[in-house]
């Protein structure tokens, strides 16, 4: 059945030498993986200028649901973004985020809560002209509702532990390490509150940023049962160093 998809580019590896494979998080079908032309010609190079990383493209499929990967047919890009490719700030950020989704929405139904908040981050990160340097924080914090698993931070009382495992606040160690002691934990109702409209104006330190964004990898990790293992974190380290 042929449908029309819109779709966020999360990779395109090379396949052989005819194709490659895009990997794609769609409103319609959610996470597809699609064979692609590797033309070597002036279309090929036009058609994979249009498949960088979080590239916003519609296109039409002839969906099998038998088949493992799909093929993806022309391709549009109906809003292409302006900044983030070509701002050295932000272009690290792409990759980050393009390979933290690529764990996260693993095997991913359609959600269009999801889809829209994803746009909307990236419309935000495109058009800001704020400090940006607390921006992946931002989008891991709010990224958390939509995925099902933002702690419930009224439970936070002074001098609690945070477990991880439970997303729950306790007075007592709870045997493991995969916590948040009392002066971290504290923090949670607080970071919970962070957004792009309010992201430049918290005073996050180099060492206290490093720590959120691995806090809230290994929380995401626990709770996907994905690998916390990133590439693109110390690039994005020495970025916002």
């Amino acid at each position: 059945m042929i449908t029309k998809i819109h779709g966020i580019v999360l990779s395109i590896v090379r396949h052989n030498d005819r194709n490659n494979i895009v990997t794609l998080y769609t409103a319609e079908r959610g996470r597809v993986s699609c064979l692609s032309s590797a033309s070597p010609g002036k279309s090929g190079r036009l058609r994979n200028a249009r498949l960088q990383p979080l590239a916003l493209i519609e296109s039409s499929i002839n969906f099998r649901e038998n088949r493992d990967l799909q093929f993806l047919g022309n391709i549009s890009t109906p809003a292409p973004w302006r900044d983030i490719y070509f701002n050295p700030v932000k272009a690290p950020l792409v990759i980050f985020l393009s390979e933290f989704l690529r764990k996260v929405l693993q095997n991913s139904e359609p959600d269009k809560h999801i889809w829209n908040y994803i746009i909307a981050s990236l419309s935000a990160l495109d058009e800001t002209q704020h400090s940006i340097a607390n921006y992946h924080i931002s989008f891991l914090v709010g990224l958390l509702h939509f995925i099902g698993i933002a702690p419930d931070d009224s439970d936070c009382a002074p001098g609690d532990f945070f477990n991880l495992r439970t997303s729950e606040f306790t007075p007592e160690h709870p045997g493991h390490n995969d916590i948040l002691h009392p002066d971290e934990a504290a923090l949670i109702p607080l970071l919970m509150r962070i957004n792009f409209r309010n992201m430049h104006r918290y005073r996050f330190n180099v060492d206290q940023r490093r720590r959120l964004l691995r806090v809230l990898i290994n929380y995401y990790a626990i709770h996907l049962s994905i690998s916390p293992d990133l590439k693109s974190l110390d690039i994005l380290s020495e970025i916002f160093s």
